[in-house]
This record gives structure tokens, sequence and C-alpha cells, in this order.
């Protein structure tokens, strides 16, 4: 209203998707296949490997569940630190870890097709409270339920929809304990999916 503009005008659009390119589609079985990873439960975390995204946490925890319940994690983009959490992945033999490169924006959603849990971290950190990650939307539209270690307005979000769970950053035994909940409890893994719809809509 200081600039001379009608407040009933203005609304706050957070984020956007492309609902045409991003949709519920079956699982890329033939992709599934490439990869070698027929009955694996995939979580999957697709984007910048960067500083702030803190995926050393994930592969410790990877680690640690090696061998629980077919889990495998699939880390898809590029970033400052991916050739280092490629030798880490390598040099400690953390073999339900599947790490590649980049893949075209016309080429995500078959990647994403393929999860049963998409995978949203970040640094524990009070700035991190008030980021909104695009990828939540994609993944939502997708049906993907999500499984997310960022506090403030995006937790938020995905709590409000019902979208997944989220558990606290850099927190190991609540990441396990919510990710065995939401692969195990059939229940509310269908109401994560419908929570994605929501979120789209």
């Amino acid at each position: 209203t200081a600039r001379g503009v009608d407040s009933d005008k203005i609304v706050v659009v957070k984020n956007g998707v492309d609902r045409e390119l991003f949709k519920p589609v079956p699982k890329d079985m033939d992709l599934m296949k490439e990869l070698n990873l027929e009955g694996k439960k995939i979580i999957g975390y697709i984007g910048t490997h960067g500083m702030a995204h803190n995926l050393d946490f994930i592969l410790d925890c990877a680690k640690h569940m090696q061998g629980r319940n077919n889990y495998h994690f699939l880390l898809i983009g590029s970033g400052a630190e991916r050739d280092r959490l490629l030798q880490k992945r390598n040099e400690e033999a953390i073999d339900n870890v599947t790490m590649l490169d980049s893949v075209p924006k016309d080429q995500v959603s078959r990647y994403i097709s393929i999860l049963d849990l998409s995978l949203i971290n970040l640094r524990k950190s009070e700035l991190f409270k008030t980021v909104i990650p695009s990828k939540i939307f994609e993944n939502a539209c997708m049906q993907i339920p999500i499984i997310m270690g960022v506090q403030g307005e995006a937790q938020e979000i995905i709590e409000k929809y019902g979208a997944g769970l989220c558990f606290e950053p850099e927190n190991e035994n609540d990441f396990v304990a919510k990710l065995d909940l939401l692969l195990s409890d059939d229940s509310l893994y269908f109401e994560c999916k419908d929570g994605g719809v929501r979120i789209s809509e």
C-alpha cells in the first residue's frame, strides 16, 4: 500500500512446478534394471552436492545401514563436494549408495519415478530455516513421499500438507527412525503420496 498498490491485488507464490513435466508415473523398470536397483527401497537425493547439503551425514548414515531392509541411497548431481563424496563412498566401501552425475532436466522425472522416498537435506543452521528447496515441489508433484532434514518454513510446508516426515538435521537416530516408519507403515506412506497431490495443487 505504501506504493499505491491495493494489498488485495498482491499474492505470494512461494514456488511452482511444471505439472506436465513432473507428474505421477509408474516406476521406470528399464532404468531400475540399468542401475541394478531392482528389489531395492530407493531413497534418492537429486540436486547440488555442496557444503550446505551435508551429504557426508547421509553417507555416514548409509554406511551404518548397510544390509538393512534392502535400503539403497541414490545420489544424483554435481557440485563442489561431489568428487570428495564419491571418493569417501569408494574408500569406505559404502555399497548401498549409488552416485550419478547430473542428468538433463527433461530426464529428471525418469529418475524421480524410481524413488520410494525423496531425500532433502541441509546442514543444521539458523540460516536454512528460511530456505524452501525447490525439489520439494517436483517430488511432491510426482507423489514421492519426502523425508526432509530441513527446519523452519520448509518443514512447515511438509507437515501442513502431510507430504512426508521431517527429521532433525544431523540427527542420525531421528533420520533412521523416520525412514523406517515411512517405509514400513503403508497407510502413512500412501497418506504422504496424497499430501504430495495437495502440495502440487
